[in-house]
């Protein structure tokens, strides 16, 4: 039994360790949710409360979460413009893997790479985030990025 104390201890210990790394933002316009590095700063907040902006505590990644409406016809032309965007702006993706109502990709631009996730929200709008950090950090930055796509979701009433 005291075995099992300490293992369960450890258990939650390491469980909220684990918790503390990120924390749970819930966007009030378009409803998405998505979990946080806790330890990224706030930068921007639009007006218009359509998302966040945030950097890494050592000011080396960029983080930007938002929602926005469809204006290209459906969520796939959407998610075709959003990425248009980037490569016009000199990113080259290398990764793309694409569902009915999601996308993400990836890419380069000098020693840079920036990972783009988008999920189809209600009311003809979508949820998105980008995170860009420096290529050197992959180590670093792959965990954020793996958490921060299992977490992003559209609303509830949604499904």
């Amino acid at each position: 039994m005291y075995r099992f104390s300490i293992i369960f201890a450890a258990c939650v210990f390491a469980t909220s360790v684990v918790a503390a790394d990120f924390k749970p933002y819930e966007n009030g316009r378009f409803g998405y949710v998505i979990d946080l590095p806790s330890d990224f700063k706030m930068v921007q907040t639009p007006d218009n409360g359509d998302g966040i902006g945030l950097k890494s505590a050592d000011g080396t990644a960029k983080l930007l979460v938002w929602g926005n409406y469809l204006t290209e016809g459906g969520f796939s032309q959407e998610s075709d413009l959003r990425k248009k965007f980037e490569t016009e702006d000199g990113w080259r993706f290398t990764y793309e893997k694409r569902g009915a109502s999601w996308a993400s990709f990836s890419g380069t631009k000098g020693d840079r790479i920036i990972y783009m996730r988008q999920i189809a929200l209600c009311d003809d709008a979508m949820g998105n985030f980008t995170l860009e950090y420096p290529a050197a950090q992959q180590k670093r930055f792959g965990p954020l990025v793996d958490r921060m796509v299992k977490t992003l979701k559209a609303p509830k009433h949604c499904d």
